[in-house]
């Protein structure tokens, strides 16, 4: 076998991702899994090439030789097709991770190789590592089964034999010949299952999952990729949603900013579940409810910015120090020590929320309506103070624009959900005049926070929220985050001072915002062609990361639920204007909601599903 140390890193673009929607995996495009949190999105890796090419764990199925690929995901779910085109002939792969479609017993993921034509040698290497251990535990093979302490067992309907720290199979499969190899995390079966039955059953879920799209434009299946990428990145169990798939993917290679992202941000997830109400997926915040519910009875209504998909605040960052990094990018991260931080905007996120739940006809639970009061208590009573802000920049906490305005959020929903309060009533209103007097700089933009010069991409979404802008001085903060936050049809977060040494790429969904705002502005035309840029820097299987190089190469973690979300709005706003002009991308999400055009109908709930 060929030393697996000899493998170059992959671009970031090269994966595609699978997920079951408890745990998920990173597939190059040469056939190997080199990212794998195969029970749960947080957990240790079983496979990790993707952060250290020597160290990692890796799981392999390619042609013998030399060999081509092309790859899809099969229509409308999240099973990956890869191609490979040999002179020998073609080969199939077919990649997918199993829900409870696939019964009790189920395995974790399946591999189904299938011959096309001719008689093309295969190779296969599995080669598991136990979290970031610093070594290899040594297999146990019995025929085509593999088990290893503290790894993953695997099941295949080939003979595999020792090879090094791993388990490596050769056979030649001719056209019409199929092999499976199944993962699991518990007890092996005694056979391998039904490759082929378990991937129709996966299948099947996923189509049924998209039948619920509001959409049906020319978009549609980019949109519905985006969807899936979010329902991916949904943690079943209990609704959270994880902001990427991986851990410590660098916004600059060679740099420290390697961040984990495998937790629900609570701003994240509420936006991502708007978009998914919007674009008709209207289940999936039914446990994200429950969810916050749980963490505001535990916190007495008080959020932190981001948690475990299970609930847990203490998300303590430690380091892998013997793992290189993707590119030589270390430090490698586990845990994200932002979650002790205080940002201010989630209490608006929520009962944004909450406010756009009701207004398609759904009934809150009991306990959200008193945690959502209590969150707009503690935004009455705390907005004029200094938080950490939504880049969770590594500096002394600042009293952002960003956060005022959500804040603004938070008691404007409160007061339509629950009645005027004088305290809410009154601090909204005083959070309008400190935003739109004070706040606005004296060249006429609003900058990142009060009394600074600098500009946040992240005020391009105030209008879009609904907060009532002063509409000059928010045209002219788009205009000068173009001139100093853009890079051609891209946008930085911010280009000012953040705390950590070193740079990021550009971030893609503010690009999105820029999409939006200009549309708010009228200016569509302006937007159309950026929104089409963006387009063309999905990947070949439609998937977005974090932020984007200035050569085009993807950084970040991967794929990023951000972007995707960004994309999908961004995409329902074109159609929106299209269809009704400026007026029609006006208001709040609420508003824009239920406003139907020929391509999208308004979704609508009658209660709890």
């Amino acid at each position: 076998m060929t030393d697996a140390g000899e493998r170059p890193y992959q671009p970031i673009e090269a994966y595609a991702l699978l997920s079951n929607c408890e745990g998920c995996a990173l597939v190059a495009r040469d056939g190997s899994i080199d990212w794998a949190c195969l029970e749960r999105f947080d957990a240790d890796p079983a496979f990790s090439r993707l952060l250290d090419r020597r160290r990692g764990g890796h799981f392999s199925i390619r042609p013998e030789g030399r060999y081509e690929t092309a790859r899809q995901y099969l229509s409308r779910s999240n099973i990956l097709e890869t191609t490979f085109n040999t002179p020998d002939g073609f080969v199939t792969l077919h990649d997918f991770m199993v829900g409870p479609e696939g019964g009790p017993h189920r395995p974790l993921l399946v591999r189904l190789v299938s011959g096309v034509s001719g008689r093309v040698p295969m190779v296969v290497a599995y080669r598991p590592l136990a979290g970031f251990a610093e070594s290899f535990a040594p297999p146990e093979i019995a025929g085509g089964r593999v088990t290893a302490p503290g790894c993953p067992g695997l099941v295949a309907d080939v003979q595999l034999v020792r090879d090094g720290a791993g388990a490596a199979a050769r056979f030649v499969l001719e056209g019409g010949q199929a092999r499976s190899f199944s993962i699991y995390g518990d007890a092996l079966p005694d056979a391998p299952p039904d490759a082929r039955a378990l991937m129709e059953r996966t299948r099947k879920a996923w189509v049924l999952w998209t039948q619920d799209a509001a959409y049906t434009g020319p978009l549609a299946d980019e949109l519905i990729r985006s969807a899936l990428v979010l329902k991916a990145l949904t943690y079943a169990p209990t609704g959270a949603m994880v902001a990427a798939a991986t851990t410590s993917l660098p916004e600059e290679i060679g740099g420290i900013r390697n961040w984990d992202y495998r937790f629900c941000w609570i701003r994240d997830a509420c936006l991502s579940f708007y978009v998914l109400k919007k674009f008709g997926m209207l289940r999936e915040a039914e446990a994200f409810f429950g969810f916050v519910s749980d963490l505001c009875a535990r916190a007495e209504g008080r959020l932190r910015p981001l948690y475990s998909v299970s609930g847990e605040a203490d998300l303590a960052e430690t380091t892998i120090a013997h793992f290189e990094g993707w590119r030589g990018s270390a430090p490698v991260r586990a845990g994200n020590e932002a979650a002790a931080q205080h940002q201010a905007d989630a209490y608006g996120q929520v009962l944004d929320l909450l406010y756009l739940y009701t207004r398609l006809g759904g009934t809150l639970p009991e306990a959200m309506l008193g945690h959502g009061a209590r969150l707009a208590d503690i935004s009455a009573a705390h907005w004029h103070r200094p938080d950490a802000g939504l880049w969770e920049p590594r500096k002394p906490e600042q009293r952002y624009l960003h956060a005022a305005i959500m804040n603004w959020v938070a008691l404007d929903r409160a007061i339509r959900l629950f009645g005027p309060r004088e305290t809410w009533c009154r601090e909204r209103d005083r959070i309008v005049a400190c935003v739109n007097g004070p706040g606005i700089h004296r060249d006429g933009y609003y900058p990142q926070y009060l009394g600074g010069d600098d500009v946040d991409a992240a005020l391009l979404m105030a209008p879009l929220v609904g907060f009532p802008v002063d509409e000059a001085a928010f045209a002219r903060t788009v205009e000068v985050i173009i001139e100093r936050l853009g890079h051609g049809h891209l946008v930085y977060r911010y280009r000012n001072d953040d705390g950590l040494p070193g740079h990021e790429g550009t971030f893609l969904l503010c690009a999105f915002w820029l999409v939006d705002a200009l549309l708010w502005l009228g200016r569509d035309a302006e937007a159309r062609l950026r929104f089409n840029a963006l387009r063309a820097l999905q990947n070949d299987v439609g998937l977005y990361a974090e932020e984007v190089a200035p050569d085009g190469a993807f950084l970040g973690n991967f794929p990023q639920a951000f972007s995707h979300l960004g994309f999908i709005h961004s995409a329902l706003m074109l159609d929106l204007f299209a269809h009704g002009g400026r007026a029609a991308v006006q208001g709040t999400y609420a508003d824009r909601s239920l406003r139907e055009t020929a391509l999208r109908r308004t979704p609508t709930l009658g209660g709890p599903d």
